[in-house]
């Protein structure tokens, strides 16, 4: 990484590696000459400041911006670990994290903007997470992601390091398959401590892109920054994809110079698919399904989503089978755990958490996710276990009901849930954000569902909420959700109750 930075430097030394904004969104650009000398510089004062510790690693408060995405650079290029740390995190969420750093490192220290590293203090553990599993030296560890959070506090996996530059290899096979090119102009608009922004972001730096770094996502701002500085390749997610349908009136013409939308992370809707499909054409539009413990990966173009709908694709460098409860492969359009096997694989599956990756004796991995295959190979996820809401043995995808209750116009976002319920068990429930200043019945809300949906879908209970609690790649927190119960509240015509 030192050394590549250090190249692009001094041979494009006057083409922007870094456009991001201060506070008052006035432009910030970097050329590859001030950039590659912050590292340097950041790099050789980390080396300095660490010399001595033991297996330390670096935590980077990474908001979107050149400050932040320099002293990941710099991290990188001292071949230092490096978490990038949700600035708004929770406190105790926070501490949870550095604490299994703080097991599995010998020195925790937080970069400040300035790049200078700070030594955490954490309270000493007689009891580490998993005593089973040694600390390792730090530079076997090129950086360290959380992953998950859908369902509770973030897991941490790593890549092992240190980090090379590798033209046949960065980015992967697959990404440049997604559109991408040496030298491009991409845009960074998820933050850059969720994996996927900034694995783009660490791909982008050693392929010498210009990266426009966007410090927070407005729908409107975001097609503003593609037109003004003509970005080529964007990743984004589902919740990012719906939000600028629906507020920001996209033109054709403010994506000209795009090559490929890239979209990963949570399963899209269909309207939101077919919505990017028609503003751009399916041959720009990429949908990734992977994992950030790297077990493997596929990849579908628009034109492979129109003609089988719903499909995340086929494998690219990945084996992917579908299997029972008892490990057998079940036939094609059979439900079942989804395994992949790729020799690509990098990522050290969770392993700072010990929630291990389960895999079978022939190298075969799972997260846990659900699907089918089809004939042709192609994979089809489900819902997990734990989301499908189950009405009286009726079995609920909270997708279909999410994404009806979002095609209604004042609706701006919704969440779909299981309720409790002493007849039939469970029920469906939602909590949905309005529109500023619109006030919607709930038998509005139900009659609109009722025309897309069985009627033991249709969710009893509406909760009106200002936001559905979300991961940076929109994946819902359910878990930080607080249900309402129907069986407390009369079945009458009046108006969705606000939590």
């Amino acid at each position: 990484m030192r050394r590549r930075i250090a190249d692009t430097a001094r041979e494009v030394p006057g083409v922007p590696a870094l456009i991001g904004f201060d506070e008052g969104l006035a432009e910030n650009v970097l050329a590859w000459r001030e950039f590659g000398t912050a590292v340097e510089s950041a790099a050789q004062a980390l080396r300095t400041a660490l010399d001595g510790d033991e297996r330390p690693c670096v935590v980077v408060l990474a908001a979107n911006t050149p400050a932040a995405a320099t002293g990941i650079a710099a991290a990188l290029a001292a071949e230092v670990a490096v978490f990038p740390l949700n600035p708004g995190a929770p406190q105790a969420e926070r501490d949870a994290l550095l604490r299994v750093l703080g097991r599995r490192f010998g020195a925790v220290h937080l970069l400040d903007d300035e790049q200078r590293p700070h030594r955490v203090e954490l309270p000493h553990s007689d009891h580490p997470a998993h005593p089973d599993h040694p600390a390792r030296p730090g530079g076997d560890v090129a950086y360290l992601l959380a992953t998950g959070a859908s369902t509770g506090l973030p897991r941490i996996s790593a890549r092992p390091g240190p980090l090379r530059y590798d033209a046949a290899r960065t980015p992967s096979l697959v990404i440049r398959q997604t559109g991408w090119r040496s030298g491009q102009r991409q845009l960074i608009a998820g933050p850059l401590y969720h994996a996927a922004p900034f694995t783009a972001f660490v791909d982008a730096i050693l392929d010498r892109n210009t990266v426009v770094l966007a410090p927070f996502f407005s729908p409107q701002w975001t097609v503003e920054l593609i037109r003004r500085y003509a970005v080529e390749w964007v990743q984004l997610t589902p919740a990012h994809m719906r939000e600028i349908l629906r507020g920001a009136d996209p033109d054709p013409a403010d994506f000209a110079s795009l090559r490929a939308v890239l979209h990963t992370a949570a399963r899209c809707d269909a309207d939101t698919k077919r919505g990017w499909i028609e503003l751009l054409g399916p041959e720009r539009v990429y949908e990734l399904y992977g994992a950030t413990e790297g077990i493997g990966v596929t990849l579908a173009r628009g034109d492979e989503w129109l003609a089988r709908p719903g499909t995340t694709g086929r494998g690219v460098l990945t084996q992917v089978r579908v299997l029972d409860d008892r490990g057998a492969p079940v036939p094609p359009g059979t439900v079942g755990t989804v395994f992949m096997r790729t020799p690509q694989r990098v990522g050290l599956a969770d392993y700072l958490t010990g929630h291990a990756v389960r895999t079978t004796p022939d190298g075969f991995a799972t997260v846990g996710d659900r699907g089918r295959l089809d004939r042709d190979g192609y994979l089809y996820l489900e819902p997990r276990e734990h989301d499908i809401i189950n009405v009286g043995g009726e079995k609920v995808d909270p997708d279909e009901v999410e994404a009806a209750l979002r095609s209604h116009p004042a609706v701006v976002d919704a969440v779909a849930m299981a309720l409790p319920h002493q007849t039939l068990g469970s029920v469906v429930g939602a909590q949905v954000v309005l529109h500023p200043d619109v006030t919607v019945r709930r038998a509005e809300l139900a009659a609109h569902c009722g025309r897309r949906l069985a009627g033991y879908k249709i969710p009893k209970q509406f909760t009106i909420v200002d936001k559905i609690p979300r991961t940076a790649s929109g994946k819902t927190q359910r878990w930080r959700l607080t249900p309402d119960h129907p069986d407390d509240h009369p079945d009458h015509d009046g108006g969705a109750t606000r939590q």
